[in-house]
């Protein structure tokens, strides 16, 4: 499972979500200190992995030029919707848990 918003209450959410011996990679950035259950973390041999994986202002144009310049974009990304399709196309399928693949929303659409 990887954690990626850096919401106060995600981590604690991926924790308890995490299947027995699954992994959970921390990747959002918290904002302040938080607590953790290491206790039911170690009993389900959960695996907590970190790293710094994007620094806006050094990987913003080089992630951005490899998008451009390969077929990246299309593998990684599922569809482009407009804002106006953000709830019935992103946010309720997630809701619902039947959403898949990765969208971009487009707020120039």
């Amino acid at each position: 499972m990887i954690e990626a918003t850096g919401a106060p209450h995600a981590p604690a959410a991926c924790f308890e979500a995490v299947r027995k011996g699954g992994r959970v990679l921390l990747v959002g950035l918290q904002g302040a200190p938080r607590e953790i259950d290491l206790f039911a973390l170690t009993v389900r041999e959960v695996e907590v992995t970190t790293t710094l994986a994007h620094v806006f202002a050094e990987d913003l144009a080089d992630s951005l030029e490899v998008l451009r310049t390969t077929d990246l974009f299309d593998v990684v990304v599922d569809r482009v919707i407009g804002l106006d399709q953000l709830v019935d196309e992103a946010i309720r399928p997630m809701a619902e848990r039947r959403a898949k693949g990765k969208i971009v929303v487009d707020l120039t659409r």
